[in-house]
């Protein structure tokens, strides 16, 4: 069998999704399996520092917030960091960044730190070290030959304690190119494994009505738990 054409995303890929509004990836709710395992991400600590990576204008964003947690987020797309302080209510400011590399959106109280740049040039001198990663839709939307060097910038930003739960898609990749992108369990291990501790927390059915029209017949997510050896 032929390898199957993947979809190639790229950042004008992404702001032509939001400016015609074809955002199914986005959730109006508190992704379900954070909300589940939000425990083993927090693990007790109190305003830490959670990294999204291509954040969007996610609600898990605001779910943490409200715990009173720091956000750190980065996005490509300048209106998904619009839309999530205007839809949230949250009153913000926007400075360009002195490296001319983007935008910073911060929130009033200094707890939202949202970059529009590119993730793979951001770095520790940014935001410095971060507690925690809450990863649902970023490395599922990162090209296949990129996977390597995004797991390198991950793991450059994470503090001795970090709690990186990752959340991947499983379909039949040979029927939908994507994005989001199939990720297996082997990559993962592939990716981390000689840095971090790996623990599968669980696999659960995901497939929707509107899942149909990719073509596939099935689509579980899997949530990983990574921590650094």
């Amino acid at each position: 069998m032929s390898e199957p054409e993947f979809t190639k995303v790229s950042q004008d890929f992404w702001k032509e999704k939001w400016d015609t509004g074809k955002i199914g990836f986005h959730r109006s709710h508190v992704d379900s399996l954070l909300e589940k395992h939000i425990d083993k991400l927090i693990n007790g600590r109190e305003n830490i520092q959670i990294f999204f990576p291509l954040c969007g204008k996610a609600l898990d964003m605001r779910r943490l917030w409200d715990l009173g947690h720091t956000v750190i987020g980065v996005e490509t797309v300048r209106s998904a960091l619009e839309d999530f302080f205007e839809e949230q209510s949250i009153k913000y400011t926007v400075t360009d960044l002195t490296d001319g590399e983007g935008e910073l959106f911060i929130s009033e109280d200094k707890r939202i730190k949202l970059y529009c740049c590119d993730l793979f040039k951001f770095n520790r001198e940014r935001e410095g070290l971060m507690n925690a990663v809450w990863d649902r839709g970023s490395m599922v939307a990162i090209n296949r030959e990129d996977r390597s060097r995004y797991a390198e910038v991950l793991v450059s930003l994470l503090s001795p304690d970090c709690r990186y739960l990752l959340e991947t898609l499983e379909y039949d990749e040979t029927k939908y190119p994507g994005p989001p992108f199939y990720v297996s369990d082997q990559q993962i291990y592939d990716l981390f494994g000689e840095k971090m501790n790996i623990t599968k927390l669980e696999r659960v059915d995901a497939f929707e009505e509107r899942h149909k029209a990719w073509g596939i017949d099935s689509l579980h997510e899997n949530l990983f738990l990574l921590t650094l050896k």
